[in-house]
């Protein structure tokens, strides 16, 4: 079983991610911790090389204080459990599926699925994902497709910092980014709770993708996890930083070099703004290999050479939350952060990322 996941290697469209998370995120994610689950991750991520290098957990520690030369959360852990739990979600959010939709799969399909419980399970449906998609499959609310197709191949690549296809325009990816940021800022602050229905949220974004529905916030976070949900609002943070980091991921979007005469600010707080975005890319059309080389530690590292960086831009964000500021205090972080510049591009592959 494994040899055949080795061999395989599709990708998935984020900065990489531990296939095993940290034990405090496992505890409270209901994850099975015996040998034989742990080596099962293990093996299948040889093949998901979005699983491998905890790049997200690196940042996301680093935003949180860690300055050292060890800072991936496994062996050097600053950022809540709850926080590392929200990261990975935008890359493996809990989803079941019909016995019809498992069929010729090992999947358990009366239990939830994700990497970290189901991870052979995972890679299969990812691989079908994969292979669809590349026949011009639709995955989005319509569809009525799992998350896991809709978050790396279909409507929800925003959680990405990336367009749902080629053609889409900047405008639109940006306006769901932004949107999305709204959405968790206000769980954040407790003005959506648990009990909320997706269907009921006054946000276009979210209506048009769950809206379909009878999720609550608890469905989308936290099913099949109940231990995670009094760590929530710490979990729709933590998916805020994912696609904050996969929006300085050059697999992911085009930027202009910044200038110093852009600033952005939260409340009374300053700082440099990035560069301006030229496109978002799409991926199903990409290399895989070259978009995750895109994704890697040597990757980061470069970026961190950068003024600003996403470590400083998470840091106002995590002042802020800290701070309780409301939605009407961040919400122009956010649209200079995702800033277009003057004659964006509709979204493409890029040019260093094409098959």
């Amino acid at each position: 079983m494994f040899l055949v996941v080795a061999a395989a290697s599709p990708t998935v469209g984020a900065h990489k991610l531990s296939p095993t998370g940290t034990s405090e995120e496992r505890r409270l994610s209901g994850v099975q911790g015996s040998w034989i689950s742990s080596l099962e991750r293990s093996a299948a991520s040889f093949g998901l090389k979005a699983f491998g290098e905890p790049v997200h957990e690196e940042i996301t520690n680093r935003i949180y204080g860690c300055d050292g030369n060890i800072c991936d959360g496994l062996d050097s852990t600053r950022a809540p459990a709850g926080v590392l739990a929200g990261v990975r979600w935008n890359d493996d959010p809990p989803f079941r599926i019909s016995s019809g939709e498992g069929k010729g799969t090992n999947c358990k399909v009366t239990q939830t699925i994700r990497f970290q419980t189901q991870p052979y399970c995972w890679y299969q449906l990812f691989d079908d994902a994969n292979d669809r998609a590349a026949t011009g499959a639709v995955f989005d609310a319509q569809s009525r497709s799992a998350m896991l197709y809709r978050t790396h191949f279909g409507d929800l690549q925003f959680l990405h910092a990336m367009a749902a296809a080629d053609g889409v325009s900047a405008a639109q990816t940006r306006g769901l980014m932004i949107d999305w940021a709204e959405f968790n800022w206000r769980v954040m602050r407790g003005e959506y709770r648990l009990e909320t229905r997706l269907k009921d949220v006054p946000n276009e974004t979210i209506r048009s993708r769950f809206g379909r529905t009878d999720w609550y916030v608890q469905d989308l976070y936290t099913l099949g996890s109940p231990g995670l949900r009094q760590h929530v609002r710490d979990m729709a943070f933590g998916s805020i930083l994912h696609t904050l980091q996969d929006s300085f991921a050059e697999g992911h979007v085009d930027r202009a070099s910044a200038v110093p005469s852009r600033a952005c600010s939260i409340g009374g707080a300053q700082m440099d703004a990035p560069g301006l975005i030229v496109e978002f890319h799409a991926y199903n059309r990409q290399d895989h290999d070259l978009h995750a080389q895109a994704d890697s530690r040597g990757a980061l590292e470069a970026h961190l050479q950068d003024d600003p960086d996403v470590v400083d831009l998470g840091r106002q964000l995590l002042k802020a939350y800290k701070q309780e500021r409301a939605w009407e205090e961040v919400k122009p972080f956010f649209e200079c952060v995702y800033a277009l510049n003057e004659a964006p591009r509709d979204a493409t592959s890029g040019d260093r990322f094409a098959k």
